[in-house]
């Protein structure tokens, strides 16, 4: 009480409702949850008795002001995330939206969807067509007789079918009681104490884009793509490096920037992939050393569950995380919720990889097996362009097919994903848009964009503005929007189908 009461977060407000909003925080069952955990967390090791301390009271803090808000939005009409943070100064915009959020989620704010449908004349094939456009407005108010929700573990995504094996979930359980594969999630009920974090910070758990758009929104100095998100500039790049255009899939910016990074010692540790002992089938691995980089260079498209060794990187100082758009928008929302605070206060850059949809390993056997008559270690590359599923063998022979061919083969629990390019990084990076041989690289805050610039001024990168060429940003945004109006609705009261 005493820490929150000098916070200057919460200057503003009067002491005694300064006591009500925390006496009404300390009873969030996340806060006594946690708390009441203090013994069981403390001896998995993986959170420090300091580290506990931390994160409680950051909770407390965070909850608190959500009860604050909550006071100011009471007998208010529905309005929007923008109108409603402009009203409530006493705290910095970002934060009333993104508390607004998990009000909603908490069950005490009610939001109001409201569809428009307008009618635009676009080009279809070189015709010219009326097509309808829906447009979603959402706004927010309190509700009269609110419940407080109890967070389910985790494992109510998995049983919906809809989680992704990012692994965020495991690494940031403070007792240690969830195991994520690339094909399954295990909680261990005997173990875990209903805390409701995974719950919080899980991709798939319930939406944080209009938050993540509102917040975006209030940076001027972002351009703004529904199909694309937040960005400040896009580009077109191919590496200079001879050592890394024998390893990469595309252009070979990533392993060209995480090179940069190392080399220039911005970040101590990479966290990536890298093929198994089972070709094609990738497993997460900590980089911390050039020599070591290489092997994680080029595509491997069976999903694998990243974010699971997270927890084992606290002993670098800065790292950066290269993974696809559910882990990019998982660590983004660890920072959101519960707290506000990054769980893991070490990650420095995210680097984010457009992705359609990723296979099993099972998958992409029998893809190479059924559509291609081929075993899966006679495989060198894979790739995708032109509509077209590419191979490469060690013949040198490259075989393709139709795109919509390889689409049974594809992880189920994608189709719930809307992001194409990775919306939540700090850098995005893929291949659609640019010419073979070169990667489309999305910079989304103005560090990140400094990063690449000074890369380029190094000499590893050559790059041109994504706009000047072609197909360009024109196709990244029409692949994007497609992405986007495919997305299948997450309903976690049952088994999707």
């Amino acid at each position: 009480m005493v820490q929150t009461a000098n916070n200057k977060s919460f200057k503003g407000f009067s002491l005694a409702d300064l006591m009500e909003a925390t006496y009404l925080a300390s009873g969030n069952f996340q806060v006594r949850a946690f708390f009441e955990a203090k013994e069981e967390i403390l001896k998995e090791s993986k959170f420090t008795e300091t580290e506990f301390y931390e994160i409680l009271d950051s909770m407390i803090d965070a909850e608190t002001e959500r009860k604050l808000v909550l006071e100011k939005l009471k007998g208010k009409q529905p309005l929007f995330l923008e109108e409603i943070a402009k009203n409530i100064k006493e705290f910095p915009a970002e934060n009333v939206i993104r508390d607004v959020i998990y009000l909603k989620e908490q069950g005490y704010v009610q939001e109001h969807v409201e569809i428009k449908t307008k009618t635009l004349v676009k080009k279809i094939k070189g015709e010219e067509k009326e097509v309808e456009v829906k447009e979603y407005f959402y706004r927010y108010q309190t509700k009269k007789s609110p419940i407080e929700h109890y967070f389910d573990p985790v494992s109510i995504v998995f049983e919906a079918g809809v989680c992704c094996q990012c692994g965020w979930c495991s690494s940031i359980c403070p007792v240690n009681a969830i195991e994520v594969t690339a094909d399954a999630l295990e909680i261990d009920n005997d173990i875990c104490v209903k805390c409701g974090l995974c719950f919080s910070v899980c991709p798939r758990s319930f939406s944080i884009d209009q938050a993540y758009k509102s917040i975006k929104k209030l940076d001027k100095s972002l351009s703004w793509s529904d199909k694309i998100g937040a960005y400040v500039n896009t580009y077109t790049a191919t590496t200079t490096k001879d050592e890394i255009k024998e390893v990469r899939q595309d252009g070979g910016i990533v392993t060209s920037l995480l090179e940069y990074m190392l080399t220039n010692k911005l970040v101590d540790a990479i966290v990536a992939v890298q093929h198994s002992e089972d070709l094609w089938s990738p497993e997460p691995v900590i980089i911390d050393n050039v020599k070591n980089l290489y092997k994680t260079g080029g595509t491997k498209y069976a999903n694998s569950p990243t974010l699971t060794i997270i927890d084992k990187t606290k002993k670098y100082d800065n790292i950066a995380v290269v993974g696809v758009p559910c882990m990019m928008k998982a660590i983004e929302k660890g920072t959101l919720f519960p707290n506000g605070l990054p769980f893991f206060k070490n990650i420095k850059f995210k680097i984010g990889l457009f992705c359609m949809e990723s296979f099993p390993y099972d998958n992409i056997i029998k893809l190479a097996k059924e559509q291609f008559d081929k075993d899966i270690n006679e495989l060198t590359k894979m790739n995708i362009g032109g509509g077209k599923f590419i191979i490469k063998v060690k013949s040198g022979e490259e075989l393709n097919i139709p795109l919509k061919d390889v689409q049974s083969y594809a992880r189920h629990n994608c189709h719930f994903c809307e992001d194409l390019t990775s919306d939540y990084a700090d850098i995005s990076v893929g291949s659609i848009g640019s010419q073979d041989g070169w990667s489309s690289v999305i910079t989304r805050s103005k560090d990140a964009d400094e990063l690449y610039n000074n890369a380029i001024k190094a000499g590893i990168i050559e790059s041109k503005s994504l706009k000047d060429v072609k197909p360009g940003q024109f196709l990244v945004e029409k692949i994007g929007g497609i992405k986007r109006n495919k997305c299948k609705p997450i309903n976690l009261d049952k088994k999707e189908d």
